[in-house]
């Protein structure tokens, strides 16, 4: 008896699904986000594309891309194919977005994705520009030796003790410069006692302050001239070479 009473149960429960004319039954929306590479340069093409599950009529698929260090996001709204798929592609033009990371927001329907890429912005005509590092007239400059923490060292240096030699250098120019950035010391016969250096990228207004570390052996008077080229396979200087003096106790 009990048995036939849980059975009436249960075909009551499903009747209610599935005869009940006011029951609406559905599949959540999903939606896919997707670019056809992971890194772009600046003057690239790059392809948004996806599939929406569910097509509704007159919906159109929102799509928010957020440029780095840039404050305007770019607004795309497109409408999906029959079966579901949208495709979109944008040029990367705009000089003035460094690079970065751009974060892609699609949203259908009640449905949200996202997707990221990298991004190189646009690189430096070394005959557009003048020949220096600058933001408001100010070139590369400030040569100093400091500890390993950043501390200015006021006096000697003595042997065996690290220390860094660092200068600022900041980009004024309206696109993305790379750059090299060497220390070549000398002692007081002029003869290198090392030669090192870093390698990077300065996006549009951003300031750095590279830093090369170096141990001395030996007591004496020491010379680090500072140079910042285009690469180390182009010399071309992007600043007047510089120096600084080390006294080693």
């Amino acid at each position: 008896m009990k048995t036939l009473i849980l059975f009436t149960f249960i075909i009551s429960i499903l009747a209610c699904f599935f005869i009940s004319p006011n029951y609406v039954y559905s599949i959540p929306e999903s939606l896919t986000i997707s670019t056809d590479k992971i890194l772009y340069h600046y003057g690239d093409y790059y392809t948004i594309s996806g599939q929406v599950n569910q097509v509704v009529p007159h919906q159109l698929i929102s799509i928010e891309i957020l440029h780095p260090s840039y404050p305007h996001p770019e607004l795309v709204a497109l409408e999906p194919s029959a079966n579901g798929s949208y495709l979109q592609i944008l040029p990367l033009r705009l000089k003035t977005v460094p690079s970065g990371n751009f974060f892609i927001i699609a949203s259908y329907a009640g449905a949200k994705n996202q997707t990221t890429f990298s991004y190189i912005g646009p690189g430096c005509n070394p005959q557009t520009f003048s020949p220096s590092l600058s933001i408001r007239g100010m070139p590369a400059n400030n040569p100093r030796i400091v500890d390993p923490y950043g501390n200015a060292i006021v006096g000697a240096v003595k042997v065996g003790q690290q220390i860094q030699i660092t200068t600022d250098l900041a980009n004024g120019q309206d696109c993305v410069m790379p750059f090299a950035y060497i220390v070549q010391i000398e002692d007081s016969n002029a003869v290198t006692q090392s030669l090192s250096w870093i390698t990077g990228t300065l996006d549009i207004d951003q300031s750095l302050n590279p830093g090369q570390s170096w141990i001395p052996t030996a007591p004496g008077t020491y010379t680090a001239q500072i140079f910042v080229w285009d690469s180390l396979d182009n010399p071309n200087s992007l600043a007047p070479p510089m120096s600084a003096t080390i006294d080693v106790q």
